[in-house]
């Protein structure tokens, strides 16, 4: 399991068209690299924003809430996959494909955007720009059927 998940993480740190075969993994292998980006984003927080609260509840409450957050994303990414595929190939990936690749390919991203808006808010929109990139690119290599 952690072998997969590894796997899984390992293969989605660059756009290729390896991560193309990222819409076929397991139920385990993409819902544990959500939960590792969960808990790196929330001690990520923790360590840049020094919360005076009480901490085990801070970070209950915030990777609760990074959660939550991201899955909504991942929702919008999934959503831009289709359509891309639906455009590129004329075939739409069902959802259950396009869930895993949107989770694979906004990992980076994700983390990108959070330490980008810590160091400077402003330039958050070049994480948004990132992940546009990490979804899109490798769907750009989807092979086409030629019909003659």
């Amino acid at each position: 399991m952690f072998k997969t998940t590894i796997q899984f993480i390992r293969h989605s740190l660059y756009p290729s068209k390896q991560a193309l075969r990222l819409r076929l993994a397991p139920l385990h292998a993409y819902m544990m690299a959500s939960l590792v980006l969960t808990l790196t984003v929330t001690v990520l927080d923790y360590i840049v924003l020094q919360p005076n609260f009480f901490w085990p509840m801070w970070l209950f409450l915030h990777a609760f809430a990074i959660f939550f957050f991201y899955m909504g994303l991942v929702a919008l990414s999934a959503l831009l996959v289709q359509l891309v595929t639906k455009w590129r190939t004329k075939k739409m990936w069902p959802y259950r494909q396009a869930w895993p690749y949107a989770v694979a390919m906004s990992l980076i991203p994700t983390v990108s955007l959070v330490v980008l808006y810590h160091v400077s808010p402003s330039a958050s929109w070049f994480g948004i720009l990132l992940l546009f990139i990490y979804v899109v690119v490798p769907l750009s290599r989807i092979p086409i059927k030629r019909t003659s």
